[in-house]
């Protein structure tokens, strides 16, 4: 077998090229949308005032959570100075839960002065705005939070929300180009790696003509073969002596992994081809059958409607995706609470707006933003109860600052508040505490064209058993301004998928899994993220005249050790993957949600829910509970 070069050596990094500019970075990227069409000058300046443009390691990026590693390890700053800062409200994280919280607080207090506090480079949180510029057009990809999954999910307020900010699910349909892809006949398929399954091998469109023929294709043996047949085509109730409610508890409580291998009964072989693990951060040792039903998943079809929620389930979905992701939420929102900071009014024009970060954090204005800043201490200043307002202190640049507020929100990560604000009851640190978040990875890669797609018929891929999970083309949107690559001859974004799992840990408890894989992820470098992409693209797309020396433009990983938010029972450690599978008194995130004094809690934590609905939801709480005090 030939040795696939890799290019390893090729200049990608902003060493040589701003986020896929070409290198002639003397000169000037045209913005081609912005107001007045001012030019952007790739310089270490522009790239330090515009962090959407930043590749290589992104996410949690090195500079955002050594302040807060240090803090958990007991190391403390004495002496901040004063700031003289005074504000109406402080809201401690710039995620989709904080943006949210200053703009219900403000929609209720019009001239309060609230100040935006992020550890990060940029604000968004998860919603994060992948930015590449090639022969110069502008190229966007979501490094996170990914869309409106289902419209029905949000409650009247979060609706009201979004209405607010000119978003109108509903027009999806007018912006998502369907026919592109299937112009060129393109399709899912699936990426058989020789590690796991004897060779590389790419068979395209699963299912089809049917299931026999298609695993006829693959290198699996006949006998796995005829068991997922029988496994895709069959309406078998596996679980047909158990009630409904007996079925629920069972599915619940058996990992799919397990339901696979001893209810349905299939083989080790089999299960390799159905498991995947970027879906929910989990594998499927841990992975619930319940997630696999209420998914869809193969095995299940046979079991009949179990769905907690019928009302909910019965509802057509409402499902909307912008360019960059639900970051174009987190710019509307931004754009609303500081209008000076970039240009337009609509939906339509903020996608391409260009949003001047200098202008995010300025003393007359109302609203302000102050990124790189991680807050190490929330206190009241005097009595709990008193009219003492609440003091803040956070670092930047190594330097403690101190300032103060009538009122503060919490909305960064569960984990973190006990050793921010120590005042808190014991009972309520210990809830907090318990909250978990599965690290997962984003990642975007720039390619020169997607002429190897259409030659191998494919719009991405599933890759069970490989380094990432699945491949695929961004989706075609046209909003505004911006366009998607509409040739084959024109350079586009891939997104790959991963969850870090440690595989020494499979079969261990879910929290305990997430540990280890957050420990991992933070100490994989760039370069291996980097090895494993080339290697991988290589392998799936050379077929197709890719060359991962030549198309590899630009590679932005988004890490996040701390990503999805899920809330778990502590004393059985069954994890809530469903809103709605634990009772209240088996879901500690409501007592750690709890407002104490003048300081409420509002992040994706609180609501035990990783989805920006459950950022929303976690806003409204906070702010209701502030209004009532």
């Amino acid at each position: 077998m030939k040795k696939l070069k890799l290019g390893m050596n090729q200049p990608i990094t902003r060493r040589d090229f701003i986020s896929g500019a070409a290198v002639s970075i003397s000169g000037s990227l045209i913005w081609p949308y912005a107001e007045a069409a001012k030019p952007i000058q790739a310089t270490e300046a522009l790239v330090n005032n515009y962090p959407p443009i930043l590749d290589g390691m992104r996410g949690s990026h090195e500079g955002s959570y050594e302040v807060a590693h240090k803090l958990r390890d007991g190391v403390r700053w004495d002496n901040p100075k004063d700031s003289g800062e005074g504000y109406d409200l402080v809201v401690v994280g710039g995620g989709l839960s904080g943006l949210a919280s200053a703009w219900y607080y403000r929609e209720a207090n019009p001239n309060a002065r609230i100040l935006i506090l992020d550890n990060h480079d940029d604000f968004g949180g998860h919603a994060k705005r992948n930015e590449f510029w090639h022969n110069e057009r502008m190229i966007l990809s979501h490094g996170g939070t990914e869309n409106i999954e289902n419209l029905h999910r949000y409650n009247d307020r979060g609706r009201h929300l979004l209405n607010s900010l000119g978003i109108d699910a509903n027009r999806y349909s007018e912006f998502h180009d369907e026919k592109l892809y299937a112009s060129y006949n393109l399709n899912w398929s699936v990426f058989f790696d020789r590690e796991t399954f004897g060779e590389d091998k790419l068979v395209v469109d699963p299912g089809k003509p049917s299931w026999p023929e298609f695993f006829k294709k693959t290198p699996l043996s006949n006998a796995a073969q005829k068991e997922l047949v029988l496994l895709y085509e069959s309406d078998i109730d596996y679980l047909k002596d158990l009630n409904r409610q007996e079925k629920i508890a069972f599915l619940q409580k058996t990992s799919y992994e397990k339901y696979l291998l001893k209810v349905v009964g299939i083989s080790p072989e089999a299960v390799s081809f159905v498991w995947r693990s970027a879906t929910w951060a989990i594998g499927f040792d841990q992975l619930s059958a319940w997630v696999a039903k209420e998914s869809g998943w193969p095995g299940t079809s046979g079991l009949g409607k179990l769905a907690t929620n019928p009302e909910l389930a019965s509802k057509e979905p409402v499902f909307c995706q912008f360019p960059d992701g639900n970051a174009t939420i987190t710019r509307l929102l931004v754009r609303s609470l500081i209008p000076d900071v970039a240009p337009g009014k609509s939906l339509d024009d903020v996608v391409t707006a260009r949003f001047d970060y200098n202008a995010i954090d300025l003393p007359n204005s109302s609203v302000r933003v102050r990124l790189d800043s991680t807050v190490i201490d929330v206190r009241h200043k005097g009595k709990l109860n008193g009219a003492e307002p609440v003091e803040i202190t956070y670092v930047r640049d190594n330097r403690a600052y101190r300032i103060e507020a009538e009122r503060c929100i919490m909305a960064c990560y569960n984990s973190a508040i006990p050793h921010i604000c120590r005042e808190l009851p014991d009972e309520q640190k210990d809830a907090l505490s318990l909250a978990i978040k599965a690290p997962l990875i984003y990642t975007n890669v720039l390619i020169r064209n997607w002429a190897s797609f259409v030659k191998l018929g494919i719009r991405g891929a599933r890759c069970p058993g490989s380094y990432f999970d699945s491949i695929d083309l961004t989706e075609p949107t046209n909003i505004g301004n911006y366009r998607h690559a509409g040739k084959p001859e024109e350079a586009v974004v891939l997104r790959l998928f991963r969850a870090p799992l440690v595989a020494e840990m499979r079969g261990q408890p879910v929290p305990e899994q997430w540990r280890a894989a957050r420990t991992s992820l933070l100490h994989t470098t760039f370069e291996t993220f980097e090895r494993n992409i080339r290697d991988q693209l290589g392998r799936i797309l050379s077929p197709g005249g890719f060359d991962p020396r030549r198309d590899i433009l630009a590679i932005t990983v988004n890490r996040w050790p701390h990503g999805y938010a899920y809330g778990h029972d502590p004393e059985s450690g069954q994890v809530a993957w469903m809103l709605d599978e634990l009772p209240p008194e088996r879901s500690p995130w409501i007592t750690a949600r709890k407002a104490y004094g003048r300081i409420a809690i509002a992040n994706s934590d609180a609501t035990a829910d990783a989805m920006t609905e459950g950022a929303f939801n976690a806003a409204q709480i906070a702010v209701d509970a502030l209004l009532d005090n």
